[in-house]
């Protein structure tokens, strides 16, 4: 299922475009949310600890980080699911 277009955001890394959002869950954390903004493959979803900053810069950490850990957001698959650590976001 795709990410609706309302209320998400665009991110170019490495020249691909990607849809994002940030979902406010309960209890894990944060989840941010990205899929491939033209092809509809595999989406990730990185939880972060509650009170993180979410900025475009950490989206794209998350997006290349998810990728080296075998992410293939142009490929059909269940959701990847990884978690960055508070010191992890901050760099």
């Amino acid at each position: 299922m795709a990410l609706a277009r309302k209320g998400t955001r665009i991110a170019v890394v490495d020249g691909r475009r990607y849809r994002w959002v940030v979902a406010p869950d309960d209890e894990p954390g944060l989840a941010i949310v990205v899929e491939d903004a033209d092809d509809s493959g595999q989406r990730m979803v990185t939880w972060v600890d509650h009170g993180t900053v979410i900025t475009p810069a950490l989206v794209a950490r998350t997006i290349r980080r998810a990728q080296d850990l075998g992410w293939a957001p142009q490929q059909r698959g269940t959701q990847f699911v990884t978690r960055l650590h508070r010191e992890e976001a901050a760099d």
